[in-house]
């Protein structure tokens, strides 16, 4: 058994006492039936239905991009592919270097990667989960909660922890490569020299970044915000062409995918837009209970982290929370201390940890 089905296997677990618990709920609540147990599992149904309700939200970040990602290949392709290849790494790592895994960078990777696998998990997947999302929803986002007079202590924590990115891609690498990798039965072989080599324009982009929010920090905090409007303005625009060619006929974008199965799919070979939201959908209903029972049941043990790395009690709950959601982190920061603020901002918590569920 991989270390994947192990997980899996867990995250079910997980979901089964969410929905135990969502079930005694609508009679009393599940400490009424299950005693002390009952108490400790009571508000995982709440995130089983959370789980659930994800999709909509998924639908909206990816349908579009994943409808589009052939068309933006085509598009960008004989810019970026002679680029990377110059580099000696992989097209499909610009997706994930600029995308979330989950707002487009999947499929724009495998559109990307000319048929290597490996290279296309290891940035629709690995990098798409941590730089990506960086990028594209944690800064932007963060922008709109945060006090103004924060801004330098975000731009401080993403840059300790963007020059980190490289370091958590290849270590995923090397689990990916011991781990047994198959797509529909078939195994994906990771290597040395394609987790290495593929690191080398990350590596740039991270320096990069790195130097611009060390000596231009609004305006490259600023650019992030511009680029995220833009991204979702695409988005918007990719999946209302993408609904107007399922359920009119009308090609307004012409080599859009489509979004629901096509004639000549092979059920469980190809999955299109909404069959893997639906996919996702079904894991969270498991990860986002795991999330809250295991920051539950672990709390002292996670608080006392916050002792250690010397900083207030409200930081130390943020990086809790982080583990579930990065959104609720944000809210906490006027109230953290200096140190706690830049700490809550590196990889891997909000850089990493939300996406590390889906």
């Amino acid at each position: 058994m991989g270390i994947n089905e192990i997980i899996m296997y867990i995250m079910m677990f997980f979901m089964l006492i969410a929905a135990v618990d969502r079930i005694l709920s609508q009679f009393g609540g599940s400490a009424r039936f299950l005693g002390k147990f009952g108490k400790s599992i009571e508000g995982s149904g709440g995130q089983f239905e959370e789980g659930f309700m994800a999709m909509g939200a998924l639908g909206l970040a990816m349908v579009g991009m994943t409808a589009l990602a052939p068309v933006l290949a085509h598009v960008l392709g004989p810019v970026i592919i002679p680029v990377y290849e110059m580099l000696g790494a992989n097209p499909s790592m610009f997706a994930g270097t600029l995308l979330a895994c989950d707002m487009g960078g999947f499929f724009l990777a495998k559109e990307l990667a000319g048929g290597d696998v490996a290279a296309w998990l290891y940035s629709g997947l690995i990098l798409g989960s941590m730089m990506g999302p960086t990028i594209v929803f944690s800064i932007p986002v963060a922008l709109g909660i945060i006090e103004p007079s924060d801004r330098r202590y975000l731009a401080l924590g993403v840059l300790a922890g963007i020059v980190t990115i490289p370091i958590g891609c290849i270590a995923g690498g090397l689990v990916a490569m011991y781990s047994g990798v198959q797509i529909n039965g078939q195994p994906v072989e990771f290597t040395f020299a394609l987790i290495l080599m593929n690191m080398i324009p990350v590596l740039i982009v991270a320096v990069l970044v790195a130097l611009g929010l060390k000596f231009i920090p609004e305006k490259m905090i600023n650019g992030f915000q511009i680029f995220a409007k833009f991204l979702v303005a695409l988005i918007t625009l990719g999946l209302a062409a993408a609904v107007v060619k399922f359920l009119l006929g009308w090609e307004l974008i012409p080599g859009l995918d489509p979004i629901f199965m096509a004639p000549g799919d092979k059920p469980g070979e190809v999955m299109r837009a909404i069959e893997v939201i639906g996919s996702i959908s079904c894991v969270l209903l498991g990860a986002y209970p795991m999330v809250l029972l295991l920051t539950r049941w672990f709390e002292k043990p996670l608080m006392s982290v916050g002792k250690v790395l010397n900083m207030n009690n409200i930081a130390a709950a943020g990086m809790v929370a982080t583990l579930a959601n990065n959104i609720p982190m944000f809210g906490m920061m006027k109230q953290m201390d200096t140190r706690g603020k830049v700490i809550n901002w590196p990889s891997p918590f909000p850089l990493l940890s939300p996406w590390v569920t889906t």
